[in-house]
C-alpha cells in the first residue's frame, strides 16, 4: 500500500474521531481500535520496505500521531499498555531522540518533547512521560492552537489524581483551561477539574463545575467527548441524590439513558438510580419498572449489584402488596452464591412472607 494512502487514511480516521456525534459506543470504539492497529501493521511494513530516509521519517511520524490519537480520542488520556504498545512506544521514543540529536527541523522542540512523553507512556515509562509533559507545560514555545499544552496539563493532572493528590490535580486541570480551544474542550477540562473537587469533598464546587461543563458540551460540534459528558451527568445525579434533590437527580440520570447504549454499564447504573429515586418518592410501579428494565438490559455476569437490585425490586413489590413477585426475587437472592451483605435480611423477609 502506498505511503501516501496510509497517511491519508490516518488523517481521515483522526478527522472522523474528532467529529463523532453523540455517544461513542463500545462497538464503534473497538472498530476504531482495529482500524488503528491495521494502520500500524501497514506502516510497520512500509518502514521495513522504505528505501529513503524521508520515507522512514514519514512512517515514524504517522506512528507517533497514531499513539497520540489513541491516547486522546479513544482512551481518554488513560492507557493500559500491551506488549505491542510498549514495543511501538520504545521505537517512537528512539526515533524522536534521534531527531533531537540530529537537530532535525522535522519537529519543533515543543512537539518533540510532547510526543516523546506520549510515546514514553506507551513504552511503560510513566516517569519519563511525566517529566516530558512537565517540560512541555513549562516551555516558552506555543503550538498554534495551544493544543499540546492543554493535553500536557491534562496528563499531569491525571498523574496527580492517580497519586490521590487531588488538590494538585485540580490546580493542573484548572491551568489546562487557559489552553482549551473550543467549548467542547473547555467542557472536558471543567469536568476533570470537577472530578477532583468531588474527590476533595467540595461537592458544591463539583456540582457547579459539572453543570457548567454540561452547558458547554455540544454533540453536534467537533471534539465532543461522550465519556466526559456522561461522567458529568452521573456525578450530577449522584450529588443531587445524596442531597435529597430527587428531581435534579432524576433529570441527570434520565439524560444518561438518552445518551448511552442500552446494554452499557452506565445505562444499567442510571436505571438503578432512577429506581431508587422512584422508591424514595413512593412511586412503587415506576421503581419496579426501572429496576426490571435494568435487569433485562444487564449483560454482565451475576454480581453483587444485580443481587442488590433483586432486593430493591422485592421491597418495591411488597410496597405494592404483591407478595408473589416479592417472593420470586427473594428466593433468587437466597439461592445466589454471590456474597451479599443483606442476604440475611432478604432470607428473613422471605421467611416472614412465606
Amino acid at each position: 500500500m502506498e505511503l501516501k494512502n496510509l497517511v491519508d487514511q490516518r488523517v481521515a480516521l483522526e478527522d472522523r474521531l474528532q467529529n463523532e456525534r453523540g455517544e461513542l459506543s463500545e462497538s464503534r470504539t473497538r472498530g476504531y481500535s482495529r482500524e488503528y492497529r491495521d494502520l500500524q501493521r501497514h506502516l510497520a511494513l512500509a518502514f521495513r520496505e522504505a528505501k529513503e530516509e524521508r520515507e522512514r521519517i514519514t512512517v515514524m511520524l504517522e506512528m507517533m500521531r497514531i499513539l497520540e490519537n489513541r491516547l486522546v480520542y479513544l482512551q481518554n488520556f488513560v492507557i493500559e499498555t500491551s506488549a505491542d504498545d510498549r514495543s511501538l512506544g520504545q521505537l517512537v521514543t528512539r526515533f524522536i531522540d534521534q531527531l533531537l540529536r540530529d537537530q532535525s527541523p522535522t519537529l519543533t522542540k515543543l512537539e518533540a518533547t510532547y510526543y516523546r512523553a506520549v510515546a514514553s507512556l506507551y513504552a511503560g515509562d510513566p516517569n519519563s512521560a511525566r517529566q516530558g509533559f512537565a517540560q512541555a507545560c513549562a516551555s516558552d514555545e506555543s503550538d498554534e492552537a495551544n493544543d499540546i499544552k492543554y493535553k500536557s496539563y491534562v496528563m499531569l493532572g491525571h498523574f496527580s489524581h492517580e497519586a490521590r493528590d487531588y488538590a494538585r490535580a485540580r490546580q493542573l486541570h484548572d491551568q489546562s483551561l487557559r489552553y482549551s480551544a473550543n467549548d467542547n474542550v473547555t467542557a472536558q477540562a471543567l469536568a476533570l477539574k470537577a472530578l477532583n473537587s468531588y474527590a476533595l469533598g467540595d461537592h458544591d464546587e463539583a456540582l457547579h463545575l459539572f453543570r457548567e461543563a454540561l452547558g458547554l458540551f455540544d454533540p453536534d460540534q467537533p471534539f465532543f467527548n461522550s465519556y466526559f459528558f456522561r461522567n458529568a451527568l452521573l456525578f450530577c445525579g449522584a450529588i443531587c441524590f445524596d442531597r435529597g434533590d430527587l428531581a435534579g437527580a432524576e433529570r441527570a440520570y434520565t439524560r444518561v439513558l438518552e445518551s448511552v447504549e442500552q446494554h452499557s454499564y452506565d445505562f444499567f447504573d442510571a436505571l438503578i438510580h432512577l429506581g431508587r429515586i422512584h422508591y424514595r418518592q413512593q412511586r412503587w410501579d415506576d421503581a419496579v419498572a426501572a429496576f426490571e428494565k435494568a435487569i433485562r438490559t444487564h449483560r454482565f455476569a451475576e454480581n453483587e449489584m444485580l443481587v442488590d437490585t433483586w432486593f430493591w425490586i422485592a421491597r418495591a413489590h411488597l410496597k405494592r402488596n404483591d407478595r408473589a413477585e416479592a417472593r420470586r426475587y427473594l428466593e433468587k437472592i437466597a439461592a445466589s452464591k454471590i456474597h451479599y451483605d443483606k442476604k440475611p435480611q432478604a432470607v428473613e423477609l422471605l421467611r416472614k412472607i412465606a
